[in-house]
């Protein structure tokens, strides 16, 4: 009984979480200015140029996240070279 209860279970965090849309430019740019963030508390102290250093970083590093992701789900439809070709951000 319990293996059926939590199969169903499984499978909605499987693919549940699998179906969620990739991030565009904008989204990444506001996570990264977002409050809280590292960039947020450089400029309130005003360490402006530590606060542009890390957005910059932080930018890269998300959208070479979402890019990797777009790129790994297209070669499970489509051969690498056009996937190298087709996959952007956003």
């Amino acid at each position: 009984m319990k293996r059926l209860l939590l199969t169903p279970f499984l499978l909605v965090l499987i693919f549940g979480c699998s179906n969620q849309k990739e991030p565009t430019y904008k989204q990444i740019v506001s996570q990264c200015k977002g409050e809280g963030s590292k960039y947020a508390e450089y400029n309130e102290i005003g360490m402006t140029q530590f606060a542009k250093n890390y957005l910059d970083i932080c930018i890269k590093t998300e959208a070479q996240k979402v890019l990797q992701a777009k790129y790994i789900k297209c070669l499970k439809k489509n051969n690498a070279a056009y996937c190298q070709s087709t996959t952007k951000l956003d």
